[in-house]
C-alpha cells in the first residue's frame, strides 16, 4: 500500500512549503485539502489550480484524493433548509470539476449533519438526496466519491460502518465508495475488519492516532489507537489504496514537516511502505 501527505497539516504555510516538505520526506502521493489559503473553489480557483498543477508536475507527484473543506465552512448537504442545501450541493459539484482539472479521480465527501429540530430519518433523506445528485455528476466524469464517516462529535448521520453501508445501498451508484477514518472508527468501537465484512471494496483510508475520547487527529503514537494493527488488517484484506496522514491540531501546525516525518519513520519501521 502507499501513503500520502495532506496539506491540511500545513494550513499556516504556503502550499509550496508543503510540497517542498513532502519532497524532503520522500512522499509523492498527495491528498489535497481544498481550503484557504491553499485552494478555495470560489476564490481565484483557475489561477490556484494552474499553479498547483505546475508545482505538482514539476515534482513528479500525484494527487490521489481531493478533499474540499466541509466541516468548518458553511456548507451542509443534510440541511433542512432547501436553499442552503442547494448551495451546498453546488459547492461540491464545483469541487468535482476542480478535482478533474487537477487530474485526480477521487473526491472525499461526508454526510453532513442533520438539524436537531427534525428526525434523523428526515435528515437522512436530505443527505441521501444530495449525495445522489453528486453521484450523478461524478458518474458522468468517471469520478469516485469516497464517503467518509464522521465522528459522533461531528455528525448525527454517518458515524460508523453500518451507516456507511446503508447510504451506499440506498444510493446504488458505482461512483460511491466507502472509506475509513481511524479516529471515527475507534470512537464507534470498530475495526477495519468490521468495514471489510460489509464493504469489501474500500476506496481510501485516513491513518491517524487519537486519544480514544475526542475527535483529535494526532500524529502516530501520540495517542492510544492501535494503528499498527489497523495496517496489518488492511494487508490481510488486500487493500491496495492509499493511506493518508490526516494530522491536525495546533500542536502540529508550527512544525508540520517534523510531524509528518516522525509518523512516516514509524510506518517505514514496519517495512510495509511500497517502493
Amino acid at each position: 500500500m502507499d501513503f500520502a501527505g495532506m496539506n491540511i497539516t500545513f494550513k499556516h504555510y504556503p502550499f509550496r512549503c508543503f510540497l517542498d516538505s513532502m519532497d524532503r520526506i520522500g512522499i509523492s502521493n498527495i491528498e489535497l485539502w481544498a481550503g484557504e489559503p491553499h485552494l478555495y473553489v470560489y476564490r481565484n480557483a483557475l489561477e490556484s489550480i494552474r499553479n498547483i498543477k505546475k508545482e505538482i508536475k514539476s515534482r513528479n507527484m500525484k494527487i490521489v484524493c481531493y478533499t474540499p473543506e466541509q466541516c468548518v465552512y458553511p456548507y451542509n448537504i443534510a440541511s433542512s433548509d432547501p436553499h442552503w442545501r442547494k448551495i451546498s450541493v453546488d459547492y461540491f459539484a464545483a469541487n468535482i470539476h476542480a478535482a478533474l482539472e487537477l487530474e485526480t479521480n477521487m473526491m472525499l465527501i461526508t454526510s453532513g449533519i442533520g438539524d436537531f429540530s427534525i428526525s434523523r430519518d428526515e435528515s437522512w433523506k436530505y443527505a441521501s438526496d444530495s449525495i445522489f445528485q453528486l453521484t450523478k455528476a461524478a458518474e458522468k466524469e468517471g469520478m469516485t466519491l469516497s464517503l467518509e464517516p464522521l465522528t459522533k462529535f461531528e455528525s448525527n448521520l454517518i458515524t460508523d460502518f453500518r451507516g456507511l453501508k446503508k447510504m451506499i445501498d440506498d444510493i446504488q451508484s458505482p461512483s460511491l465508495k466507502g472509506m475509513i477514518d481511524t479516529v471515527a472508527m475507534q470512537l464507534a468501537d470498530e475495526t477495519p475488519d468490521d468495514y471489510f465484512s460489509l464493504l469489501p471494496e474500500l476506496s481510501h483510508f485516513h491513518l491517524i492516532d487519537g486519544d480514544g475520547q475526542s475527535d483529535q487527529h494526532l500524529s502516530l503514537d501520540d495517542g492510544v489507537l492501535t494503528w499498527r494493527n489497523y495496517l496489518k488488517s488492511l494487508q490481510r484484506h488486500g487493500y491496495e489504496g492509499v493511506c493518508t496522514l490526516e494530522i491536525m491540531g495546533s500542536d502540529y501546525y508550527q512544525n508540520p514537516q517534523e510531524t509528518i516525518m516522525k509518523s512516516m519513520e514509524k510506518i517505514r519501521e514496519l517495512e510495509i511502505l511500497s517502493s
